[in-house]
């Protein structure tokens, strides 16, 4: 028997994660920067989509979305073009839009994907969102947010699929991504293997962003000791998610009994309550996160500590007011605790 060929090996993979029954009838938006990962998701869809002779074709569509942040001049313009000749060798839709490149931050550009994504999903009536993140960014990830601090669920990485956000007009929509369980080097070698090419970001390799740092930096030095380790910390990550799924239910419950109302967010004293153990703080900061996240609050700069100060006023212990990262003011009453993003405030 002939071993399948490196492409054959990645889009196996992807069915395995996403069978293509999942898929096939309903619409499907592909992020698509250009770079290897994206392209190789892109290519293995429209593959596993093609209509074939003697089978029903099918009902669904792709569509391409690339958003150009402009941040690297005619590098950025170049990859907005080859994304466009892609879609437009697939046969596919597209869509591209360009950002000012004013906001240069993390957080600001990925906001501005976000909302760039959410409108081509409304605007195709599309049932996913599928983007290509790769065990490698899986590992980086859960790095990044280890040294801020993170809870359990932060450990337990990104998600394979998602809702897109916990708004209620956004709940048909989900956030699918098959290609966790692959590493950059195998999808790299999957496209070459049929000879197609993507286009590589510089300043990938500038350190100015932390991400950066820690795959070009942090990652390389620790496998020179430990060379599988990106490999080993997935299978943790992996490990990590199934807990978390299991734990999901106590979570929901956790909201269900405390939470008073959504808008503004109202979380009753926890002061008659028998004191927290370890495991009980654990489940209520992750009901915290999952508030958070409700609401579309900044979690980047919320430490560990940030959350057991909250859990903290909860209890009835420490100061009655507070004001937390993303300007989020917190004011304790006789009965609830309540919380009130303020406005931000331009010059």
């Amino acid at each position: 028997m002939t071993n399948p060929s490196p492409w054959q090996e990645f889009c196996d993979a992807i069915e395995s994660a996403w069978p293509v029954s999942r898929y096939r009838d309903v619409g499907v938006v592909v992020g698509c920067s250009g770079g290897a990962d994206s392209v190789a998701l892109l290519r293995c869809l429209a593959e596993a989509t093609r209509p074939r002779a003697g089978t029903t074709p099918p009902s669904g569509f792709l569509v391409v979305a690339h958003f150009n942040h402009r941040f690297r001049g005619e590098a950025s313009d170049g990859d907005a073009e080859f994304v466009r000749r892609l879609a437009d060798q697939l046969g596919l839709a597209v869509q591209i839009e360009c950002g000012d490149a004013t906001a240069r931050d993390e957080d600001s550009a990925r906001n501005h994907r976000r909302a760039f994504f959410r409108k081509v999903l409304g605007q195709y009536g599309a049932r996913y969102l599928a983007l290509g993140h790769s065990r490698d960014d899986n590992v980086e990830t859960v790095l990044y947010r280890m040294m801020r601090g993170t809870g359990p669920l932060g450990m337990a990485g990104v998600a394979p699929f998602r809702p897109f956000s916990e708004d209620l007009a956004d709940s048909d929509f989900v956030i699918a991504r098959p290609m966790l369980a692959l590493g950059r080097d195998q999808i790299r070698g999957a496209l070459r293997s049929i000879g197609a090419t993507w286009r590589e970001d510089a300043s990938n390799q500038s350190n100015t962003y932390r991400r950066n740092w820690i795959r070009n930096e942090l990652l390389p030095a620790m496998e020179t000791q430990f060379p599988h380790a990106a490999t080993a910390i997935a299978h943790a990550i992996e490990g990590q998610r199934q807990w978390m799924d299991a734990l999901q239910p106590v979570i929901d419950r956790w909201i269900e009994d405390h939470q008073v109302r959504e808008v503004p967010l109202t979380l009753r004293r926890l002061d008659g309550d028998v004191a927290a153990s370890p495991a009980e703080q654990a489940v209520a900061i992750e009901a915290l996160r999952r508030c958070w996240h409700r609401a579309g609050w900044p979690l980047r700069d919320m430490g560990r500590h940030h959350w057991t100060r909250v859990v903290a006023m909860l209890r009835g212990d420490g100061p009655d007011a507070l004001t937390l990262p993303g300007a989020v003011d917190v004011r304790r009453d006789q009965e609830a605790v309540v919380f009130v993003r303020r406005d931000p405030v331009f010059p």
